[in-house]
């Protein structure tokens, strides 16, 4: 019977030890794990080595993580609380972010490692913590500093305490403005970003951006202003919703570069007053396939040929028509089968992958019907020599369609259709190696894949 009773005694002893919360040996900030986490990925995203992660937590069982533990996490003396992920939103900067939180501009760069706070990236996760080194800003405007403008006479133009304002702001008191500093001041009913006043919201989407697809930017703004941009070297076209309220819609280059490109808005308002906006946004890889070598007539691949009517289509879709002529998303001009889409590398007759299939191919017969996906006007039809018999539809705010390959067209220049309207049919002419319809979309000058307006509704 006492030996019964050891027994009994050590295994309730053991499944104790067993059952009982992991504890940590050292201080430090807590993260909370996640689905999915790893103690290895865990420790990459702190910037710390798996032996320091156990370190700090020796009653962690690497091959057990459970979601909602809690673990230490080591080299950051001074910082407490429990640690989390923010993704950095378009308009939003460390400065903000470290206001609108509560946080020390120093805690943010402490918790990430930030080298060159300038070059956080739209949708990167930012970490923070929940213990606060001030009172959180939740929502706030942005004020540029003007020309000459100090800081006292800035705060009492805004009935602020400059002293107040300054503490808010995280300076130890009112001091020198340099010219158009950026000031948060309480207010408002937007969170509080880095959106200089007059700009109050700025939207990006869909994301992630890539390679290949369109990017729609809504912009509003507390009052009439004349906005001009640009994505890296891409310029960008604001067309008006209404006088407070405006949209950029952009193709992103099949063949750029994955990087970060700077976004950059400029606003001048009726009195000439003028801010900027800038901020780095990610363009991914669009994952294309790769296509077997096609063999066609070489003529059609002569640059004496191909670049003249590139240039051609170029300037026919350079335009930016004020009107917005569709709503909603576009429908499939056609109802064979897709055949090839869009971003795949192409290589003619042995030579180098060096272009890409600039549309979606639908197969059929000559026979095969094509209709209008959306509203709009047409602005081009006629022979091409690589294209083959064109049509191509104006649908507003830089947006084009472009149909090849047609055997019959059956509309003319200024000819206005609507959603399902027959613009002609299929056919083989041009450069092909068979009937097919090559359906084309063009945004801000670039041809972009189209099947995701028929996904997506823009803007």
């Amino acid at each position: 019977m006492k030996s019964f009773l050891k027994i009994a005694l050590s295994l309730s002893l053991l499944l104790i030890a067993f059952t009982r919360p992991a504890r940590a040996q050292t201080t430090g900030p807590q993260y909370t794990v996640q689905p999915g986490d790893t103690l290895y990925g865990i420790a990459r995203q702190f910037g710390l080595t798996l032996d320091a992660l156990q370190a700090a937590n020796p009653d962690i069982n690497p091959a057990a993580l459970s979601v909602g533990q809690a673990l230490i996490i080591p080299g950051f003396p001074g910082v407490s609380g429990k640690l989390g992920a923010h993704p950095l939103e378009i308009g939003e900067s460390l400065d903000s972010l470290a206001l609108r939180l509560g946080l020390k501009r120093e805690t943010l760069i402490s918790l990430n490692r930030i080298v060159n706070p300038d070059l956080l990236f739209v949708n990167e996760s930012v970490i923070v913590v929940d213990a606060l080194d001030g009172p959180p800003l939740p929502v706030g405007i942005t004020y540029p500093a003007r020309i000459g403008e100090g800081w006292l006479g800035f705060a009492a133009s805004r009935n602020q305490n400059p002293w107040a304002l300054a503490a808010l702001n995280g300076l130890p008191h009112p001091g020198l403005l340099a010219p158009r500093a950026s000031v948060v001041v309480p207010g408002g009913d937007q969170p509080t970003r880095a959106l200089p006043y007059p700009l109050t919201d700025l939207a990006a989407r869909p994301f992630p951006i890539a390679q290949g697809h369109t990017l729609s930017l809504h912009l509003v703004t507390a009052q009439p202003v004349t906005v001009t941009g640009q994505l890296g070297a891409w310029p960008l076209q604001f067309n008006l919703e209404n006088e407070n309220s405006q949209y950029a819609l952009l193709g992103i280059y099949r063949l750029a570069e994955p990087d970060l490109y700077r976004l950059t808005i400029d606003a001048t308002d009726a009195n000439g007053g003028r801010v900027r906006f800038s901020q780095p946004l990610p363009v991914r890889s669009g994952d294309y396939a790769t296509d077997p070598p096609l063999t066609v007539d070489p003529a059609t691949i002569d640059p004496v040929v191909t670049e003249p009517e590139l240039k051609q289509l170029e300037a026919i879709v350079a335009p930016a028509t004020p009107t917005r002529y569709w709503s909603g998303v576009f429908q499939l001009p056609s109802v064979g089968a897709l055949r090839s889409v869009y971003g795949s590398l192409r290589s003619y007759n042995g030579g180098p992958y060096d272009s890409f299939h600039t549309g979606t191919d639908f197969s059929g017969a000559e026979d095969r019907p094509i209709t209008a996906p959306a509203p709009g006007v047409v602005v081009f039809t006629g022979g091409l020599t690589v294209r083959g018999n064109a049509t191509i539809i104006d649908h507003g705010w830089g947006v084009y369609t472009g149909y090849w390959h047609q055997s019959k067209i059956l509309t003319q220049v200024g000819q206005t259709v609507q959603t399902g309207d027959l613009i002609g049919y299929q056919g083989a002419t041009g450069r092909v190696t068979g009937p097919h319809l090559h359906w084309e979309l063009w945004v801000g000058g670039f041809q972009v894949d189209p099947l995701q307006w028929t996904q997506v509704e823009f803007p």
